[in-house]
């Protein structure tokens, strides 16, 4: 079996859904081998609600959603925000479907796949930067993640990552401690922590 960080040529079964935040009704197509297929996963919703709720700063720049996914986070922030998501993916499929769901939900973005965004530094000294990182892709991954955040962040900018006290919450919090100087649980909600760095130097 495939997963969402990988790639495969097995049979598409592409799906919708809809996910209901305020007075808008957002629409996504899914696939197989993505992310919370059937529904856009608590721990996204939790770090949506935590990033729309904690994040003041200007409108209309871009921000960073790494790992993204068929695009939920980067689409609906970058929405409620004002600003255009930069969203980051490895699985080829997902990027496909990421740009579709950004058309039909009437979002400018842009989608690139992880070695291209690696390649260039269009995409450095941004005020925000958001993951849901692929856990099961191993912590080197989630913690690469995590200095990438811290290089391509500027001075001010801010970084929220959601994990579950089961997936080794305490361990990341010193991590991003590590990389940030500084570290907060912003939202913690059935077990889920969104945690915070901001980038001081």
């Amino acid at each position: 079996m495939s997963h969402y960080f990988t790639n495969d040529n097995t049979e598409h079964d592409f799906g919708q859904i809809e996910f209901q935040r305020g007075n808008k009704t957002y629409r996504f197509i899914t696939d197989r081998g993505v992310f919370s297929r059937e529904r856009i996963d608590f721990g996204s919703k939790v770090l949506i609600d935590a990033v729309i709720e904690d994040w003041h700063g200007s409108e209309n720049s871009v921000f960073i959603d790494m790992g993204a996914g068929y695009g939920p986070l980067g689409i609906i922030i970058g929405d409620a925000l004002n600003m255009k998501p930069v969203m980051v993916e490895v699985n080829e499929d997902a990027i496909d479907i990421c740009r579709k769901n950004a058309d039909i939900n009437g979002i400018r973005a842009e989608v690139l796949k992880r070695d291209v965004y690696d390649a260039e530094s269009t995409y450095s000294d941004v005020d925000l930067y958001i993951t849901n990182p692929p856990f099961r892709a191993g912590k080197p991954v989630v913690l690469s993640i995590i200095e990438d955040a811290a290089d391509r962040l500027s001075a001010g900018g801010a970084f929220y990552m959601v994990v579950q006290k089961k997936q080794g919450m305490p361990s990341y919090k010193k991590a991003i401690d590590a990389s940030f100087g500084n570290v907060e649980s912003v939202a913690n909600e059935k077990g889920y922590h969104v945690l915070k760095g901001v980038k001081n130097y």
